[in-house]
């Protein structure tokens, strides 16, 4: 029988290889994921504005600048973050810990909004609060809320639920008196059930009262 040594080299090659097709395989899936999501953006965008920049940040992410936004937006980043795939264990671990392809949606206006609020669903990749910034409390349907000040509890509360019909889950939802003014974390829904001017516009409808208040 041969020394178990004479097995370690094609062993390793073996591991190698797989893990170089498990790579080769999941950046493959995960630019076809991408471009399906960009394309599920095409109707919603216009609403943030009309002039957009793409690039790719690595095979897990792209991100759409919108450097005019249309009012009552300033500006508007746009982020689909997806899986990591391409990395089988850090794909596995990530995946075990609730997080899917999701998308952000960062804003600014011409004047900051009269208040702050942040309301995020803790059993979300993106949504578990940190106890550094304040007191959270419930704000009902498993949500967490930190208020600020004069916030207005009913607008953002009916924000969270006109999208919370429309997407698979929010994440987060946060209004700040600094930049970005407002920030939507979401899964878009699974095979463009709700086209994605359906859920970019009720965010445009909370800009558009926020920037009277």
């Amino acid at each position: 029988m041969p020394p178990l040594e004479a097995f370690v080299p094609s062993v390793a090659i073996g591991l190698i290889l797989v893990v170089m097709l498990w790579f080769a395989l999941g950046t493959q899936r995960n630019i076809r994921r991408g471009n399906d999501l960009l394309r599920w953006l095409q109707g919603g965008l216009p609403i943030l504005g009309r002039r957009t920049t793409m690039r790719w940040l690595g095979s897990s992410a792209v991100e759409l600048v919108v450097a005019k936004g249309e009012p009552p937006f300033r500006d508007a980043t746009v982020v689909v973050v997806l899986e990591p795939r391409d990395v089988a264990l850090l794909w596995a671990f990530a995946r075990s810990r609730g997080r899917r392809d999701f998308v952000i949606i960062r804003a600014n206006f011409v004047r900051a909004p009269g208040f702050s609020m942040d309301i995020r669903d803790p059993s979300g990749w993106t949504g578990r609060p940190d106890e550094a910034d304040g007191e959270w409390r419930d704000s009902g349907a498993g949500t967490l809320a930190l208020v600020g000040p004069g916030a207005d509890e009913a607008l953002m509360r009916s924000a969270w639920d006109r999208l919370a019909t429309l997407t698979p889950g929010v994440w987060r939802l946060a209004v700040q008196q600094v930049v970005p003014h407002l920030e939507v974390h979401f899964r878009p829904p699974a095979g463009g059930r709700a086209g994605s001017e359906r859920v970019v516009g009720p965010i445009r409808d909370l800009a558009a009262k926020l920037a009277r208040t």
